[in-house]
């Protein structure tokens, strides 16, 4: 490529990679000395790597039971194996994960700059400044500070969107196969990856017609069908009362509907409104519920608006956007996380909205006000992303997401080391964040609480019943359960109030943990069943 084009090609590419080694400096400089595991799934992803890397498959394998990982797609924790194999030391080992997750958000800011210029979405100086927002955010350095699949998914999103909409004439069969395979590649990253096969579909069948999204599509399935496959089949291996932490995404959702399908659309609206709260929080935060809602709105209408005036430029990520909000509206978990990481795209997109609004407002301005229009609509769009810029910056600067990984380590630490000293290797351990457990001291580890589904979508609490056969199936030894968090606590006080003497109080950490030894014992006698074969 030569000539003023070239030119401009090289650039751009210039500016994308310099945002990218920016962003990349934030993502490192923002891990913290929290524990892997205090974010949950991030335990988990490096508890499956670790089997991986032992030889002993795509398993959960510090459940007293035989679980297979149907819940959590496998190429993150593949892409962690190395980690395992090559460093020193655990400590060493987790460690580079994390920095690597820095890495990754900065190979993804960079594509998004190169994404929105090279389409000619945004111009290059808005681009940057767009990408700079949406990435050096506290929410996003929140996915991106644990050991989350958040940032290599959206690297691969970004390269995904990028050559399904790229120019050019009729693509060759091989091209069509590589941008499905791709697609196919981002849903084994996350399943909610299955939003950019629908927008890649949609995209090659508009532009090259029935026969060319056959083609992708049909990659897209081939590379994500084993493991859709894998987990529909094995899913009926995890025990019902384990479904919700490591059950298939279908079987939980499932279960939510089980007693009325209308519990979908509770889940749609709870969904819908969560988002919308979250967006305007990200622009108006403190602002009170209904105007952040209202802003959030606003920011939805602009972006559409930017999506319908790019999607014959760029059918595959004007329409992503619309997909993914549709299947997080289904989605039976809070929407925080998949909301965050789409900020910055529908940041872009509300740009390209405002830019065009501004435009026809001005053409339709009489000839003597066309520059007051002009000159209005840059200080109003400046001003929104200069105090989007400042809020971001500054929780950035101030670390936000710091203080609650950092608690929840700090108190885990200290129940880590009472366990590590304390209980027999063969101990099992029933504490909120079980993987921490796992990881940490090489117990078997259970959830402390059971909930058929979120608590945001429950209808009422679950009996005692229910965590009292949890913990008999498993035969629980010793229950950990945060004093200060009454979510934590309810369902300990439930089951202690149906069954007196089910557990003794054993030691209180510094940092207010209680830890319970489990006498099964009154259990059984209470007749409570357990949950099958335990594995001891």
């Amino acid at each position: 490529m030569s000539g003023p084009d070239g030119r401009r090609w090289r650039v751009n590419l210039l500016l994308a990679v310099l945002v990218g080694i920016v962003v990349a400096a934030v993502g490192v400089w923002a891990q913290n000395e929290s524990l892997v595991g205090v974010n949950y799934d991030d335990g988990i992803y490096a508890l499956l790597a670790k089997a991986l890397s032992d030889g002993e498959g795509y398993r959960v394998t510090f459940l007293p039971v035989d679980v297979p990982g149907v819940k959590y797609p496998p190429l993150y924790p593949m892409s962690l194996v190395p980690f395992w194999v090559f460093s020193g030391s655990q400590e060493a080992a987790l460690s580079a994960m994390k920095v690597a997750n820095g890495i990754y958000i900065g190979v993804a800011a960079g594509l998004f700059v190169f994404l929105l210029v090279d389409l000619g979405i945004l111009v290059t100086p808005l681009a940057v400044v767009v990408a700079l927002i949406g990435f050096v955010a506290g929410s996003m350095m929140l996915v991106t500070s644990g050991l989350l699949s958040e940032p290599l998914y959206l690297v691969l999103l970004f390269l995904t969107l990028w050559l399904a909409d790229r120019p050019g004439e009729k693509p060759t069969y091989g091209w069509l196969v590589a941008v499905g395979a791709l697609a196919g590649v981002v849903v084994l990253t996350r399943t909610v990856g299955l939003a950019l096969v629908g927008a890649v579909l949609l995209a090659t069948w508009l532009r090259w017609g029935r026969r060319s999204a056959l083609i992708a599509g049909s990659a897209a399935l081939l590379v994500a069908a084993p493991w859709i496959v894998y987990a529909l089949f094995r899913s009926g291996r995890v025990p019902d009362l384990l479904v919700p932490g490591y059950g298939s995404y279908g079987r939980l959702y499932l279960a939510l509907i089980a007693d009325t399908p209308v519990a979908a659309l509770d889940v749609a609206v709870t969904n819908v409104g969560a988002t919308l709260q979250i967006l305007g929080g990200k622009l108006v935060p403190e602002a009170g519920a209904t105007v952040e809602s209202f802003v959030g709105a606003v920011l939805i209408v602009l972006a559409a608006f930017g999506s319908r005036r790019i999607f014959r430029r760029a059918p595959a990520t004007a329409t992503y956007a619309w997909l993914y909000l549709v299947l997080v509206a289904l989605w039976v978990f809070p929407p925080f996380r998949f909301v965050f990481i789409l900020f910055p795209l529908l940041l872009a997109l509300a740009a390209v909205g405002f830019l065009a609004l501004a435009r026809r407002a001005e053409e339709k301005a009489e000839a003597r006000l066309r520059t007051g229009f002009r000159v209005g609509f840059l200080i109003a769009g400046t001003a929104v992303l200069v105090h989007q810029a400042y809020l971001e910056f500054g929780a950035v600067r101030a670390r936000v997401w710091d203080g609650g990984q950092l608690i929840k380590s700090a108190a885990g630490q200290e129940l880590i080391d009472w366990v590590a000293e304390n209980t027999e290797g063969d101990a099992v351990v029933a504490f909120e964040f079980d993987p921490l457990i796992a990881l940490h001291t090489g117990r078997r580890a259970v959830p402390n609480n059971y909930l058929p589904v979120h608590a945001w979508y429950s209808r009422g609490d679950p009996p005692a019943e229910s965590l009292a056969r949890l913990f008999a199936g498993m035969e629980v030894d010793y229950v950990a359960v945060r004093r200060h968090v009454p979510a934590a606590t309810e369902p300990i006080d439930r089951l202690l109030g149906a069954y007196p003497g089910s557990l003794e109080l054993d030691y209180v950490t510094p940092g207010g943990v209680l830890v319970f030894k489990a006498h099964l014992q009154v259990l059984w006698e209470s007749g409570v069943r357990g949950i099958g074969d335990s594995g001891r």
